[in-house]
């Protein structure tokens, strides 16, 4: 199968999210299945921000549907927050399936920073959505931009929710109502709200 991997820390899953996995089941070619790849840790020290990998991975499990499937290989062998790590892993466990990477295009910034970029990109096909504010620079051989007319791109951020959050501004309007009502009923990030 024609598996295409959309990582992240998913710190909470937002309707950003959302949004752009739908779309990229459109419009990625010859997708099979799309699976979350929530990450254990992360490789650019956001650990202090991050809710707990359980809270995190119940979460992610939120935006699943029949064609989007969670690979939990990360929290089941405690990875690092190293994409290459998770790649090797995953190719190994799943010689049959071939993989592509669904990338932001906020992340290109720093993916020379990534451990071991160059093999990524020998690995796999990454595409690349568009995000709001970022442009498609750099794009290195092997990355794909996923475009269309009528494609919805937004500024909505995991950061940006917690950030509201902490400043007592509304949310529900960002995040899929189950993952609203289980912030607010684990009270993650300091939510009070009721769900």
């Amino acid at each position: 199968m024609n598996i295409t991997l959309f990582g992240g820390s998913f710190n909470p899953p937002h309707i950003g999210h959302q949004i752009v996995i739908d779309q990229a089941l459109n419009l990625i070619p010859k997708i099979d299945q799309l699976w979350l790849l929530p990450d254990y840790q992360h490789s650019f020290a956001k650990n202090n921000t991050l809710a707990s990998p359980k809270h995190r991975l119940n979460m992610a499990k939120l935006l699943l549907k029949p064609t989007v499937r969670l690979q939990t290989c990360c929290f089941d062998q405690k990875m690092s927050g190293n994409t290459i790590d998770h790649i090797n892993y995953l190719k190994k466990a799943f010689p049959q399936h071939h993989f592509s990477f669904l990338l932001g295009s906020d992340n290109l910034a720093q993916f020379h920073l990534w451990p071991q970029y160059q093999q990524l990109l020998k690995l796999m096909v990454f595409y690349i959505y568009p995000r709001h504010g970022y442009n498609f620079k750099p794009l290195y051989a092997g990355m794909t931009p996923l475009t269309h007319p009528q494609q919805i791109i937004t500024n909505i951020s995991s950061t940006m929710i917690r950030q509201r959050i902490k400043q007592g501004l509304i949310i529900e309007h960002l995040v899929p109502p189950k993952i609203f009502a289980y912030l607010s009923y684990h009270c993650l990030y300091g939510l009070t709200t009721p769900a």
